[in-house]
């Protein structure tokens, strides 16, 4: 009787410490209503004598289109971004040689709409074929002359 009385006293004496520390944190994520693929073809926009450059002188277009397909179903619509490097003289056209850029449009009907460097362009739909057209233009009083090799990067949004 004396043990259990002792052990009771005991309890009874023992101070008890509570220590009670919270932080609150955040949880975060992005439900993605999915992805499309693309295709861009790589454009050949021909050889060019630099002596035809005396002004404000232009190739023909060079015709091709871009493929938006296999969208999944939560993807409604897409717009694509072009980003490359700009032509020193002329900011709306994408880098050739010295006074010679290239210019991108899209196009829209019987309508051309330039598409510069950073340029975006919006679209109703997701999956389709989209056309587009480009070629050289002249940016600068004097040419010079080399082989052009671009590389333009497309980027798809979605929704």
């Amino acid at each position: 009787m004396f043990r259990p009385l002792l052990s009771l006293s005991l309890l009874l004496c023992a101070a008890t410490v509570h220590a009670q520390d919270s932080q609150a944190f955040t949880m975060s994520g992005e439900i993605l209503p999915g992805v499309c693929k693309v295709a861009f073809p790589d454009v050949d926009l021909g050889s060019h004598q630099a002596s035809l450059f005396t002004g404000s002188y232009a190739t023909a277009y060079v015709d091709f289109s871009g493929t938006v397909s296999d969208c999944d179903a939560q993807v409604l619509r897409v717009a694509m971004t072009f980003t490359g490097a700009a032509d020193s003289s002329n900011a709306s056209l994408f880098q050739g040689v010295p006074g010679v850029g290239i210019e991108l449009v899209r196009v829209v009907g019987a309508v051309n709409v330039p598409i510069a460097p950073g340029g975006r362009t919006q679209y109703t739909t997701a999956a389709g074929v989209y056309p587009y057209r480009a070629r050289f233009r002249q940016s600068a009083a004097t040419v010079g002359a080399g082989r052009v090799t671009r590389p333009i990067t497309v980027s798809l949004t979605y929704n």
